[in-house]
């Protein structure tokens, strides 16, 4: 029988895989809350929509060829931490830089808080990375 901690590492990296990487909005879907709030999004732009368009429309399109790579993930009570790495080419503007059609990286440090399976906050640290 899976613990709290365990599912709620598996739904956190189904959202990773499925939706971020392979752009599954099902997976998008079972996995958020719709009331979701992203604490590190724009004020008045951090529900789960706006959250789905950053993905879609501005990580996905940066990265054609993205890749994942978790380093850590550690579970406790409602909370799941991800260390984490996308690499891609970067292909389409993003977080106010050009492309320049070289490998990029951006590393990620999530805080996920779940409930009944569902993320319903989320706040991060980024730090993007472009190569050559």
């Amino acid at each position: 029988m899976q613990t709290l901690s365990e599912k709620n590492k598996a739904v956190v990296r189904r959202f990773n895989e499925e939706f971020i990487i392979k752009g599954d909005l099902q997976a998008f879907n079972e996995t958020v809350s719709p009331d979701f709030i992203n604490h590190t999004g724009p004020v008045g732009n951090n529900d789960a929509n706006a959250t789905r368009d950053f993905i879609t429309q501005l990580l996905r399109p940066a990265f054609p060829d993205i890749k994942l790579e978790i380093f850590d993930m550690i579970a406790e009570d409602d909370k799941v931490v991800t260390h984490k790495a996308f690499t891609g080419t970067f292909s389409a503007p993003f977080m106010n830089q050009p492309p320049t059609g070289k490998p990029a990286t951006l590393r990620i440090i999530d805080i996920v808080q779940l409930k009944d399976g569902k993320y319903i906050a989320h706040w991060s640290v980024r730090d993007f990375v472009t190569h050559g």
